[in-house]
């Protein structure tokens, strides 16, 4: 149970994110907040000051207290962050409970950009890894067994060194959902679980005849679309060996072709593409788009609804390529300011353990990284669930982009060459240059000074040392 100090705070932090106090606004006297919250005055007021020195709010003298603008930036000691400000998941509520009873330390936070323990996804914390602490001293026993734990979602959040910035906690593969009402209406049976791309585009064809194309299909110009068919063509944007060097692979005839078979798409599918991120449209589970691209976590936002005339299929199988699909991931990671070690093995522990992996597992939001939890989530009667289970040890997320500056030059550009009518190889090589002039550019000087020959694909770069 929180002590009482805990419980002002949160009850003015509560107050804050919800808009009750909104910033600049005065906060009420002490004594009223005292007696709302059924505590002394001098409690409230060590409350007070405690977010005061958080930056939080201000106490102005012989005025009040008032909020600060900018209050949601401030990073909090005690703080959780789920994957991003403003997100309410279908099992946070019951996530929440859980943490107040296990872990009453830690205040989960909806409307703050950062916490000193958080929630993140792939992509996100491989560009920020620099931000967060090395986890590996903090593993709990048996984090290593395969027989509790899946062992190959971690591949790509340990560094050469042995390093880990970032622990799975959840994670899945994507597959196709698909309307079997709207194929029927275009004369299309199910897709088989072995279609080709060939397959796909004539089901995209058939169905763009009768449906607007953001019907047809949620294709996205955002990274997590596109990169499932670039694993799926065994192309790669930067490859890492195992000394932890690098080299840039987004001119390899794999990567082009993946290029040049997304255009294809595009075209074909008439799309405009997406200028924001977005998710899969949950309006899938009101019977409105034909087919979509996306993990288990939208699977479990489809449970107790009313329609039911849905399957899912393996992405298709694209020429000469592989089975890969990019992997979903949320992590659990630790950000550097945190300085209490007791803590950070607790967080660890409570997010790992049995308890919150069932539940999690319960509300069938992705693969719980605990294997027994992950057997006891997955309905293997029906195929629908299945495939995630069948599908999940073809998972890739091997991006392999350790800096926010590197991955704008390279997913912007990706994007465009996709969006265009360009062959795809010239625009693909002069992107490469670019991403390596700026890995170049960005290469620690001590390093320059060694002597290291840097030739036009390999870069000998330190991914912690990318800021």
């Amino acid at each position: 149970m929180k002590d009482k100090l805990s419980q002002v705070r949160e009850f003015l932090l509560d107050g804050i994110e919800s808009g009750r106090f909104p910033p600049r606004s005065q906060l009420p006297g002490a004594r009223d907040i005292a007696a709302e919250v059924g505590a002394s005055f001098l409690l409230v007021q060590h409350a007070v000051s405690s977010l005061e020195q958080d930056g939080i709010v201000e106490c102005v003298s012989r005025r009040g207290t008032y909020v600060c603008p900018g209050w949601e930036h401030r990073l909090i000691r005690n703080h959780m962050v789920i994957l991003k400000k403003g997100i309410f998941l279908p099992w946070q509520k019951g996530f929440a409970d859980l943490l107040a009873e296990e872990l009453p330390e830690l205040r989960l936070a909806h409307y703050f950009y950062r916490g000193m323990f958080e929630l993140r996804v792939t992509l996100y914390l491989q560009e920020h890894r620099d931000e967060y602490l090395d986890l590996s001293p903090y593993l709990p026993e048996g984090i290593h067994d395969e027989t509790i734990f899946f062992q190959f979602p971690f591949r790509e959040f340990r560094e050469p060194d042995g390093r880990v910035f970032g622990i799975p906690f959840i994670f899945s593969p994507r597959v196709v959902f698909y309307n079997r009402e709207m194929l029927a209406q275009c004369g299309l049976p199910d897709p088989a679980h072995d279609w080709s791309w060939e397959c796909f585009l004539e089901y995209i064809r058939k169905l763009r005849q009768r449906f607007c194309a953001d019907k047809v299909l949620n294709y996205s110009d955002d990274t997590f679309f596109w990169m499932n068919f670039l694993f799926r063509s065994g192309g790669k944007l930067i490859s890492r060996r195992p000394d932890g060097t690098y080299q840039v692979c987004i001119d390899s005839p794999e990567t082009i072709h993946a290029i040049t078979l997304l255009q294809e798409l595009r075209r074909t599918l008439q799309a405009p593409g997406a200028e924001e991120p977005d998710a899969p449209p949950a309006s899938f589970w009101q019977g409105t788009h034909a087919l979509l691209v996306a993990d288990r976590e939208f699977y479990s936002l489809g449970r107790g609804r009313s329609f039911n005339a849905w399957g899912t299929v393996p992405l298709p199988l694209l020429p000469g390529g592989t089975r890969l699909t990019a992997q979903a991931t949320d992590l659990l990671c630790v950000r550097k300011e945190c300085a209490d070690k007791n803590l950070i093995r607790k967080y660890i522990h409570f997010l790992l353990s049995k308890r919150v992996q069932n539940y999690i597992g319960s509300q069938c939001y992705g693969i719980p990284i605990r294997i027994s939890s992950a057997l006891a989530s997955i309905d293997q009667s029906d195929p629908r669930d299945r495939i995630f289970l069948e599908e999940m040890q073809t998972v890739s997320a091997e991006y392999n982009v350790d800096s926010p500056t590197i991955s704008t030059v390279l997913h912007n550009g990706i994007s465009r060459i996709i969006a265009s009518d360009e062959p795809p190889g010239p625009a693909a090589k002069r992107l490469a240059a670019a991403i390596r002039t700026v890995m170049e550019a960005l290469k620690p000087e001590a390093d320059l000074k060694m002597g290291n020959i840097l030739n036009s694909s390999d870069y000998q770069i330190h991914p912690w040392r990318l800021q």
